[in-house]
């Protein structure tokens, strides 16, 4: 079960008494803060933290390279171009001219065209993590081959969740963990923002050291 930039078990390690890791009362909210703090470090560093086979992204022709929202990347597989929304997509022999895949940069070695030229980007990136847990068949997830031979020749460590970021991701975890009304001892509390995960977590700031974390990730793009 994805938990966020982990399986449920694994944040239930994190946050649980070990006397309380085995029962199931808190799950669904567990998994609830953990997928709540992951799609906020994603907002906050304009980026996609997990790996994808196949993903795309269109931008226009006037731009000459273009930084992806996943990286690492293991391979730029296809550049497409299109002039309208009805027409379809034409793929570019001899693209990308140039690439940096550990930092999701493709170049195209020009403009491609102007607007309403589109540009489709498709690619292999991201950060490998495990999300099914120990009692799920197929536990542990093989690492895609795509990582550990890819093309780009990147170390296949440099695939993995980041240990700065699991820790940024586990301390946020904890902030709204604490903050949430486990029990609804709360609920009759006036302005109290904590009787469910999601009020907790649009209540909390970033934690300082997690904010400082993450400033190191985010994707600075021009759109």
């Amino acid at each position: 079960m994805n938990a966020g930039f982990a399986n449920l078990t694994t944040l239930k390690q994190q946050l649980l008494a070990p006397e309380l890791q085995t029962r199931n009362d808190w799950d669904n909210l567990l998994q609830v803060i953990g997928l709540g703090v992951a799609g906020s470090f994603g907002r906050y560093c304009n980026r996609d933290f997990d790996w994808k086979i196949g993903a795309q992204e269109v931008t226009q022709g006037e731009r000459d390279h273009w930084y992806v929202r996943r990286t690492p990347v293991s391979s730029f597989t296809k550049v497409e171009l299109r002039y309208f929304r009805a027409d379809p997509w034409t793929d570019i022999s001899g693209q990308p001219l140039a690439a940096d895949e550990h930092k999701g940069l493709i170049h195209f070695g020009y403009t491609l065209g102007r607007r309403p030229i589109q540009v489709r980007i498709t690619y292999n990136g991201g950060y490998f993590w495990e999300q099914l847990e120990p009692s799920t068949n197929g536990y542990p997830t093989p690492v895609p081959d795509d990582i550990t031979n890819n093309p780009a020749g990147i170390d296949p460590s440099s695939f993995y969740l980041p240990n700065d970021l699991i820790f940024a991701w586990v301390t946020q975890c904890r902030k709204v963990w604490e903050a949430a009304d486990k029990i609804g001892s709360k609920i009759t509390e006036v302005g109290s923002n904590t009787r469910n995960p999601s009020e907790a977590l649009a209540g909390l700031d970033l934690v300082p050291e997690v904010k400082e974390i993450l400033n190191s990730y985010i994707r600075y793009q021009l759109t």
